[in-house]
């Protein structure tokens, strides 16, 4: 004869297995949805996206974005959220090694470079895009701090700031933008000018200040 306790699990397993495989259920819906909806922003600007497209690229209906979502600019910041520790891990590199971190930088930019490009027309119109640039700048500065920053640089101050902002301009999607697309370089030929250019700054951290006396 089984105990009231061994009875009561017995009971509620099957309810348990069947909540965890709606909340499974739920959780690939909105998987779908993210896809789809990051998909798009690859392949079109943000402001000819809509529900509606989004819904029917991940196969679901309207209601269904909107009940796990929201709105359009809801949803794109969730994309904002779920994309960035993809995109973080997708250009993750050795610190030091600048041959590996621009060549992994200028992969993610071959792929998504176009799309980030588009919303950046969009600064200051859409809350949602506002959202989104603002996270990319902190993350894109956080991997030059981490990444290519020299060990030997200064810890603070105006000196380091500089730095950091240089790296950044060489690594920026825009100078990407600017080789790849408006001056027709190739893949091969805009990673080497990158590189060079981070190299260029990482080394004038190492030659010292010219004396104005």
């Amino acid at each position: 004869m089984k105990s009231p306790d061994t009875a009561t699990n017995d009971a509620t397993h099957p309810r348990s297995y069947r909540m965890d495989l709606r909340q499974e259920a739920v959780d690939s819906t909105k998987e779908s949805i993210l896809q789809a909806t990051y998909d798009m922003w690859l392949e079109r600007p943000y402001d000819q996206i809509t529900v509606e497209a989004v819904a029917a690229s991940a196969g679901v209906s309207r209601q269904t974005v909107v009940r796990h979502f929201g709105s359009k600019d809801e949803l794109a910041m969730a994309v904002v959220d779920w994309q960035r520790p993809h995109e973080e891990a997708s250009r993750a590199a050795v610190p030091g090694d600048v041959r590996g971190a621009v060549q992994r930088l200028i992969d993610r930019y071959e792929t998504m470079g176009d799309g980030n490009v588009r919303i950046l027309e969009l600064e200051g119109r859409v809350p949602a895009v506002s959202y989104l640039l603002e996270q990319a700048r902190e993350s894109h500065r956080n991997w030059v701090t981490t990444t290519l920053l020299p060990s030997d640089a200064p810890r603070r101050g105006r000196q380091r700031d500089q730095i950091i902002l240089a790296l950044y301009a060489a690594t920026d999607v825009t100078l990407w933008k600017l080789l790849r697309r408006d001056l027709g370089q190739s893949r091969t030929a805009v990673e080497a000018i990158i590189r060079r250019l981070v190299e260029g700054v990482i080394a004038g951290t190492q030659t010292p200040p010219r004396s104005t006396s």
